[in-house]
């Protein structure tokens, strides 16, 4: 009679390999290992997603993401900027919210967030009293601003990170007034922009002071209606001698004292108006040009956008003293009898009128060294308040002073009028300006080639239904 194995009792030392022969154990081990694994790919996706974090904003007007301008200077920062943000509680996201898009742009910008009511020594060293504060600081200079917007925050790191440059409008020959607001000729929303990209603007009554004064590092003369005393001239004369800049807003058949005088640095100024009835925007006259047209040996960047000038004289320039810059349509003429275009006539004379592409900006050096600039334009409407709205206008305007007082960080594209709250909170209305051409081609692409195909496709789809019973 055949008997069973005896199998020995296992010992303390036979005890692991038993627990690890069992088919229990090598499950949970295996379902260990892929749990391991599932962690480490969540956790190197999560580190490979933090190093390539990428916003898609598809919000009309882009109202979730930065301007392209604030993008841009935060992106140039060449010091690292710490700011300090003080808040109300309850309102720590929605000040995160913008800081965390800001410091995304740079290294260079971090920040941190207090309670104001539970840090008030840290708040007491930074000498801050009110909710909503911010504290921006580099290694030698410390800027406190409201942290309401992304405006402000803007324009305190342009301060802390650089000078100020101010910029004087010439007055008392009238000029468009830089402190209204409200009526259409006024310039209010371009000193808007102008002071939230760190330009303190000034008036300058040359006549009451007799010089341009001291720190001056841009006149603007923003369409004058009447002559410059030879005083001021001088005094001009004196400020350019000197490598000051000017900024020239000259309109059609105005000032043609000052026009002479500008001569001398190498301006043509003739009495004349362009008229382009291509490039005019629909619905506009001909006497509104499109402006697509840059040198790019002499302007550095295109503006966004075609800048539209109503009613613009030609700038010419005699060769070696300026360079034109900005030029009219290639379709455009100049209209030199002044009888005919205050009669709304367009239509070309040979022998009399002047066939584009013309100048409309120039260009020419001042001082010894050729350190400054002046530029002539033949408008000074197409920024007032009305035409401060057309994009491409304002970004042509802060483009030029930008490029003149060489702050090229600030030569950028896509600059809006107002970069504010109200971006983030609501949508505006999206104007759309066209010429007469692309309004042509928009009516026969819209209106009626779209219809025709989808007319087409179902009447292909109705035959082929009805071969087929």
């Amino acid at each position: 009679m055949a008997r069973d194995p005896i199998t020995p009792p296992a010992t303390e030392t036979d005890a692991p390999r038993h627990i690890l022969a069992r088919e229990s154990t090598r499950r949970w081990v295996l379902l260990g290992l892929e749990v391991l694994f599932l962690l480490v790919i969540i956790v190197s996706l999560d580190v490979l997603w933090s190093r390539a974090n990428h916003r898609y904003d598809l919000s009309p007007g882009q109202k979730y993401s930065l301007s392209e301008v604030t993008g841009q200077t935060f992106r140039a920062l060449n010091q690292p900027v710490q700011a300090t943000v003080f808040y109300r509680r309850g309102d720590r996201e929605k000040h995160d919210e913008l800081l965390r898009l800001l410091a995304e742009q740079s290294p260079n910008f971090t920040y941190q967030l207090f309670d104001l009511d539970r840090a008030p020594g840290i708040a007491q060293r930074y000498g801050v009293t009110a909710y909503g504060t911010a504290v921006l600081e580099t290694a030698t200079n410390r800027v406190s601003t409201p942290v309401t917007d992304e405006e402000r925050l803007l324009n305190a790191t342009l301060r802390v990170t650089q000078g100020e440059r101010t910029i004087y409008f010439l007055v008392g020959h009238g000029e468009n007034d830089a402190a209204d607001s409200e009526e259409r000729n006024g310039y209010g929303i371009v000193r808007r922009v102008l002071e939230t990209e760190n330009y303190r603007v000034r008036p300058l009554p040359l006549r009451q002071l007799g010089a341009v004064p001291q720190g001056a590092h841009l006149v603007i003369a923003s369409g004058p209606k009447e002559d410059l005393s030879p005083d001021e001239l001088n005094a001009l004369s004196a400020y350019f001698a000197a490598g000051g800049n000017g900024l020239f807003l000259l309109d059609p058949y105005t000032v043609p004292e000052l026009s002479q005088y500008l001569a001398q640095f190498g301006f043509v100024l003739a009495d004349d108006v362009i008229v382009d009835t291509q490039g005019q925007v629909a619905g506009g006259d001909p006497f509104t040009p499109t402006i697509g047209n840059f040198s790019r040996e002499v302007f550095p960047r295109d503006p966004r956008g075609e800048p539209v000038l109503p009613v613009v004289r030609s700038v010419g320039v005699q060769d070696g003293k300026a360079q034109a810059f900005a030029f009219s349509g290639e379709a455009s003429w100049a209209i030199r009898n002044r009888t005919r275009a205050e009669q709304g006539e367009i239509t070309f004379k040979e022998g009399e009128d002047q066939r584009g592409p013309l100048p409309v900006a120039a260009v020419a050096a001042t001082g010894k060294e050729k350190q400054g600039k002046i530029v002539v334009l033949g408008d000074s409407g197409f920024v007032d308040n009305f035409y401060a709205r057309v994009p491409g206008n304002v970004d042509f305007f802060m483009n030029t002073v930008g490029w003149m007082l060489g702050r090229q960080e600030l030569v950028a594209l896509g600059r809006m009028a107002q970069v504010s709250e109200a971006k983030r909170n609501t949508t505006p209305a999206q104007a759309l300006y066209l010429t007469s051409s692309q309004s042509r081609r928009f009516f026969w692409i819209m209106v009626v080639l779209e219809p025709l195909v989808v007319f087409a496709i179902g009447l292909v789809i109705f035959l082929r239904r009805r071969q087929n019973g």
